[in-house]
């Protein structure tokens, strides 16, 4: 009523009505009977129907207290809400697609060098910009340290699996002996020990296998000496090189009990296959011990043969072969003078049977994983128990082994 009141006293042209509608006299109309636009504007001729405020019936804005007005006011801060929520999800989806582009070229960028890539269990991995060449590649695979060094980070937690693995331990027991025996007793010429080592007898005083003292003395406890002595440094280095390299990736491989276990009871096995095919010779060396882990490593790729990831199965298809090649070579060279057949023999057989009971709880298949546990087990103890029986009731042991004399006195 009060902007009403306004509009009668500044246009009497104009008469309200009881319903807030004003009504037009002829005599300030046109000839249609509409509003003249120069009495109150172009605008209130299209809000005049329903006119909410005083700026609006004056043909200007909304008025401050205008409902209107505020609820105009609101739609416009709504609408510049969703505008930046907009912008903002648009701005997460361009980030969220840069950063998945980038991640797509570091991964094509390490697939495209793994192709120059060295890997091992002990020492890592080295990655180069340029493919190994093939003196290289021999080194790392030879003595990885020679390549890594000692500074890097890698060298370092490479040394420490290599100097804290029971092979470097064991290796060093055996060096030991060897110096231990020699102090004492000297060498002998390249005729007696071509081993470059000391006398056989000393030897067999330090522990070495001998089947009469072990049948008729019941000296037992050199099926387990035995393999920590060697005939001399020919002997020692040779069976060294193969226990430190393969033998100590394996041990990372598989973990420190596993290894102890598969080694020493490889190794005293051989010792009593030995006793059993040559009763009559005095035997020491690891080698029984490394043939049962280069056995027990062929069992373990078969038994994880299908878990290995797609990208290393050329490489386990690789060891495969190579491991089945150094078995057929292994057995070979043990007609060779010197060698023992039966503990080379004797070491690969129970190695692969240990590890069958060892590595089978890592069969996914239930029932796959049962058989090779009940297989394993009978190899074990049926192979003990026929060999045992062997050497106990059918070999006939030399009993001039049982006094021999001393060097210089022989």
């Amino acid at each position: 009523l009060f902007s009403a009141l306004i509009v009668r006293t500044r246009h009497p042209v104009l008469e309200m009505a009881t319903s807030g509608h004003p009504i037009v006299r002829q005599d300030s109309t046109t000839s249609a009977g509409q509003i003249d636009p120069q009495i109150l504007g172009a605008a209130v001729v299209a809000d005049s129907q329903n006119p909410c405020c005083e700026g609006v019936l004056l043909g200007r804005d909304h008025s401050i207290d205008c409902p209107r007005r505020f609820a105009r006011d609101v739609a416009m801060v709504r609408d510049e809400e969703i505008a930046m929520a907009l912008q903002a999800a648009e701005m997460h989806a361009q980030q969220a697609f840069y950063q998945r582009r980038q991640l797509q070229l570091q991964q094509r960028q390490v697939i495209h060098t793994e192709y120059y890539q060295l890997t091992d269990p002990v020492w890592g991995d080295i990655l180069s910009q340029e493919p190994p060449s093939f003196v290289k590649r021999f080194m790392f695979g030879c003595c990885p340290c020679a390549v890594l060094g000692c500074r890097s980070k890698e060298a370092v937690r490479g040394w420490r699996r290599f100097l804290g693995s029971f092979s470097t331990l064991l290796g060093l027991m055996q060096v030991a002996a060897l110096l231990f025996m020699i102090l004492l007793h000297g060498m002998v010429s390249p005729e007696q020990n071509p081993m470059l080592g000391p006398h056989y007898h000393v030897l067999d005083a330090a522990g070495a296998k001998n089947a009469a003292k072990i049948l008729l003395a019941g000296e037992w406890w050199r099926m387990f000496t035995a393999e920590f002595l060697h005939a001399g440094w020919i002997h020692l280095i040779g069976n060294l090189v193969v226990q430190l390299r393969t033998g100590c990736a394996l041990e990372v491989l598989w973990g420190h009990w596993p290894w102890l276990a598969i080694y020493l009871s490889s190794g005293a096995y051989a010792t009593l296959a030995s006793c059993v095919f040559h009763p009559d010779r005095i035997g020491v060396g690891s080698s029984g011990a490394l043939c049962g882990l280069i056995g027990a490593w062929l069992a373990f790729i078969v038994i994880t043969w299908n878990q290995t990831l797609p990208a290393d199965m050329s490489s386990r298809n690789t060891q495969a072969v190579s491991i089945a090649g150094s078995i057929v070579l292994i057995l070979v060279s043990s007609f060779l003078p010197l060698m023992d057949m039966a503990a080379h023999a004797g070491g690969l057989v129970i190695g692969t049977s240990v590890s069958m009971v060892v590595f089978g709880n890592r069969l996914q298949s239930f029932p796959y994983r049962v058989a090779t546990l009940g297989t394993g087990a009978i190899l074990v103890v049926a192979l003990i128990t026929c060999t045992t029986y062997m050497f106990v009731a059918h070999t006939e042991a030399n009993e001039s082994l049982l006094n021999l004399c001393m060097p210089p006195d022989c």
